[in-house]
């Protein structure tokens, strides 16, 4: 670990202490459950530093949706205190080429616990008001390797299924839409062009989870 993410991590740890005074936990409770499923997953596979947390995160979420530290470490903390994790201090080491003598100060790692495990299954199985959160599955889809084959059908079922009752929302919606009197004409084709795109996306989405399901349904 770098000097450069000792510094980063140290500055996290601190703004959870600022931000604890003015409710940063319970800022971290509101946020995405995507963020807390993964910080759990991670720790299912083992042990890991804030740090590492976060550089792993991005790199799921992409450059448009970055976690801050300011949303990373109050998380952690709020774990910690729910008791779904646990935090341990080991001791850094690095060798100076010329003395190869061990120095380094103690830096903190993250370890899950038993409630932390029924809590990461409670989100891999149950996402908030059963809806189709993208962010939220895209973390529960790089965890699919801790769920059976039976497990992850019935997290992308429930996808579909709810991706299916949106989709057909819109189609009833669409008439609707064209003999709505309270739409002028300009108006009315852009709102139609809005349902049109969304039943392409939805179209698209739904195709997806088809294959993805055909293709547990035939390993099995």
């Amino acid at each position: 670990m770098s000097h450069e993410n000792d510094q980063t991590e140290q500055l996290g740890e601190q703004e959870v202490t600022h931000t604890g005074k003015k409710g940063g936990a319970s800022e971290a409770r509101r946020s995405n459950p995507a963020y807390e499923l993964f910080v759990l997953g991670e720790l299912m596979q083992g042990p890991h530093h804030g740090y590492k947390l976060n550089e792993i995160i991005n790199r799921i979420l992409g450059p448009q949706r970055q976690l801050s530290w300011g949303t990373l470490y109050p998380l952690i903390k709020r774990l910690e205190q729910e008791g779904l994790i646990t935090v341990f201090v080991e001791q850094q080491r690095e060798f100076a080429q010329e003395e190869r003598r061990e120095r380094g100060q103690p830096r903190r790692a993250y370890a899950i616990t038993d409630a932390g495990r029924e809590r990461f299954f409670e989100l891999m199985h149950q996402p908030q008001g059963y809806a189709y959160h993208p962010e939220l599955f895209a973390v529960q889809l790089s965890k699919f390797n801790l769920l059976t084959p039976q497990e992850r059908l019935s997290v992308l079922e429930r996808y579909r299924t709810y991706l299916e009752t949106f989709r057909d929302h819109y189609r009833k919606g669409q008439p609707r839409v064209k003999l709505n009197p309270q739409l002028n004409e300009d108006e009315r084709t852009f709102v139609l062009q809005l349902v049109d795109y969304n039943l392409h996306m939805l179209d698209a989405e739904i195709a997806w989870f088809e294959q993805a399901i055909a293709e547990i349904e035939r390993a099995e």
